[in-house]
C-alpha cells in the first residue's frame, strides 16, 4: 500500500476552492473593522479630549479676567465670582464624573514668584496672581484604557497683575 501526498480529486478540490471568490469580502470586512471602528473611536475621544481642553483654557481666561478687576462684583467677592464663570463653564464636565480644582496664588511682585512667597487669595491692588485650573475626569471611549490611561487630566494657569 503506497501513501499518496494528495488524491487527484483533493487536487481538483483545492484548484477550485483557490479559484472560488465568494465570501472573500466577508473576510476583508472581518479583518479590517476592528481596526477601522478603533480608529473611529481615537478619533471622537481626541476630539472631546479637544473640546475639554478648549473650555478649560476659556474657563481660566474668564476667570482671571474676573479677579483682574479690583471691584467687588454684586454677586460678592471676586474669588466667589471667579469659582462661579469656572463653575458655569466647566460644570457640564462635572456630571459626567470629572473633576474641577481652581487654585489661586497671590504674589506682591513677580519676584516674589521665585521665592515662593504666596497667599492663596486673589490678592489685592497690583497683586501678581496666579490661577490654575484643572480638569480631571474619566476618558470617554476606553481607547487610551487600551494604553493604561485611566483618567485624563486639562489644566491651564494664567499669571495677571491685578488693577492698580
Amino acid at each position: 500500500m503506497t501513501l499518496r501526498a494528495t488524491s487527484p480529486r483533493r487536487q481538483r478540490l483545492f484548484r477550485r476552492l483557490a479559484r472560488d471568490e465568494r465570501g472573500v469580502s466577508a473576510i476583508e470586512f472581518a479583518l479590517v473593522a476592528p481596526l477601522v471602528f478603533i480608529l473611529i473611536l481615537g478619533t471622537v475621544e481626541v476630539a472631546l479630549d479637544m473640546i475639554v481642553d478648549a473650555s478649560v483654557q476659556f474657563a481660566a481666561q474668564q476667570a482671571s479676567r474676573a479677579g483682574l478687576t479690583t471691584v467687588v462684583p454684586s454677586s460678592g467677592t471676586r474669588d466667589a465670582e471667579a469659582r462661579r464663570i469656572v463653575y458655569t463653564i466647566l460644570g457640564g464636565w462635572r456630571n459626567i464624573g470629572g473633576t474641577v480644582d481652581i487654585g489661586t496664588r497671590a504674589y506682591s511682585t513677580y519676584n516674589d514668584i521665585a521665592a515662593g512667597n504666596y497667599q492663596e487669595t486673589m490678592g489685592g491692588f497690583g497683586d501678581v496672581v496666579l490661577y490654575n485650573i484643572s480638569v480631571t475626569m474619566p476618558t470617554f471611549s476606553g481607547i487610551p484604557k487600551l494604553f493604561g490611561i485611566e483618567t485624563m487630566t486639562f489644566q491651564r494657569s494664567y499669571l495677571v497683575q491685578n488693577e492698580k
